[in-house]
Parts: C-alpha cells; sequence; structure tokens
C-alpha cells in the first residue's frame, strides 16, 4: 500500500498514548485554573486539538525525513550508474544500501522497495518518481522526475544529469538542516517559556495554597482564571506561529 503524504493514520499504539497525553494535560491545567469537573469539562474538549497538531507534526517530519533520504537515494543511483548498471537496476541498488543505512522501516527505503517490485512489473522508473513527487508534494522530486524523463527521452548523459542532480539537492538540503536546526533551538526555547507561567501558578499552589484560594472559590476569580487561561493559550499559539517557518 503506497504511502500518503497528505494524512496520517496513528497505530493503535500511537492513539492510546496521545489520548492520555492528552488526557494528562486536561487534568493539569483544570487543576491549575479550575479545579472543578465544569472546568474539566471545558478544557477536554480543546485538548483534543492536540490530536490534528500532532498528526501535522507526524506528517512533517514524515516528509522531511523522505526529503533528506531521497539525497542518499540519489546519491546510491548515481554511484551505481557511472558503475555501469542500467536506472531500474540502479534503484535497486540504492534500496539495498539505503537498508543497510536505514533499515527496513525508513520511509525512503520503503518507497524504493516499492518501486523495485513495480520495476519488475515493467513500469518506467520515470512514473515511479513522478508518482512518488505527486504524492509527497516535494518540488526536488518533482523535479528529479521530469530530469529522468527527459534524459530518457533525448538520450541526455544521465551521468551528468545525476551528477547535477545530486549536487544541487545536496547544496539545498545541507542549507535546509541548518535552518531546520536553528529553528529547533527556537522552538525548544519557546517552550520552555510557554511552561513558565503554568509552572509559576503550580509552584504557588504548592508552597502558599491559601494566597490563590480566592480565585478557585469565588466568581470573581474563576472569571480571572478562565481570562488568564485564554491569554495564556493565546500566547501559546502565538509564540508556536512565530516560530513555525515554511523553509
Amino acid at each position: 500500500m503506497k504511502q500518503k503524504y497528505d494524512t496520517y493514520l496513528f497505530s493503535a499504539k500511537e492513539y492510546m498514548m496521545l489520548t492520555l497525553e492528552v488526557l494528562g494535560i486536561s487534568l493539569l491545567f483544570n487543576y491549575l485554573f479550575f479545579r472543578s469537573m465544569w472546568g474539566l469539562l471545558l478544557i477536554f474538549p480543546v485538548g483534543w486539538l492536540c490530536f490534528s497538531k500532532e498528526k501535522k507534526r507526524k506528517l512533517e517530519k514524515l516528509r522531511q525525513t523522505l526529503h533528506y533520504h531521497f539525497k542518499e537515494a540519489v546519491s546510491a543511483i548515481h554511484t551505481s550508474v557511472l558503475s555501469g548498471h542500467s536506472l531500474e537496476n540502479s534503484v535497486k541498488e540504492a534500496y539495498l544500501e539505503l537498508e543497510k543505512t536505514y533499515g527496513k522501516s525508513d520511509v525512503m527505503v520503503q518507497e524504493l522497495h516499492m518501486m523495485c517490485n513495480q520495476i519488475s512489473l515493467k513500469i518506467p522508473v520515470e512514473e515511479l518518481f513522478a508518482d512518488l513527487g505527486s504524492r509527497s508534494k516535494i518540488d526536488d522530486i518533482i523535479t528529479f522526475a521530469h530530469v529522468i524523463r527527459i534524459a530518457k527521452r533525448t538520450g541526455g548523459n544521465l551521468n551528468q544529469i545525476l551528477q547535477a542532480t545530486w549536487n544541487t539537492l545536496s547544496e539545498k538540503i545541507e542549507t535546509r538542516q541548518e535552518i531546520d536546526a536553528q529553528l529547533a533551538a527556537k522552538k525548544f526555547e519557546q517552550n520552555i517559556m510557554s511552561l513558565m507561567p503554568a509552572c509559576i501558578i503550580l509552584y504557588l499552589q504548592l508552597t502558599m495554597p491559601s494566597f490563590l484560594l480566592e480565585m478557585y472559590t469565588t466568581s470573581v476569580g474563576r472569571i480571572v482564571m478562565t481570562f488568564s487561561l485564554i491569554l495564556y493559550a493565546a500566547a501559546y499559539l502565538l509564540g508556536s506561529k512565530i516560530v513555525d517557518i515554511e523553509v
């Protein structure tokens, strides 16, 4: 079955772990801001938004891994073509090489494995890469499929084309990896800053429980805590949007 890159289906284990995570977050924020069953009912549905965010994160990670390992696949195909193999056999050699490096569960290895099966059915290599590009929406894969198609139709020098493609891919992906590393550091800082208000409230509750007692027992206090939670959520979403930069 071909991997889809626009939707993500959680496994039973992932679904269970994420459900427990949502429940834990809901209970924690209810304890910090409301301490009531009504508060839990208000927070819990919002917690399920974690599922959509986690799906997005999983898909981005999957596409990122595919993109990075695609560079290695092109390198292996180029090396095999240089040694005299046909493009079809080179794809098979690339599959075996990447399987040794990343294992059978790697997304690029799985794609190459399916390509090998389809090549044995006489499906053209360029169509297989075009299909992968169409499913993944990764421009470099789409371009690679076009280049391979043109090279096979015009009888161009496949060695030079693969070398030029790999050089371009290497420069782009290495630059992207550097940017991703910097963004990861900023996202970590943003997560730490987002936890600070909750940690302060938790500290006050544990060390001076009477200090915040009115916030949970009076109408005015509940309104203030509700407004504080809304501001806290808005600040978190704004911070996430600022560091969530498309490269």
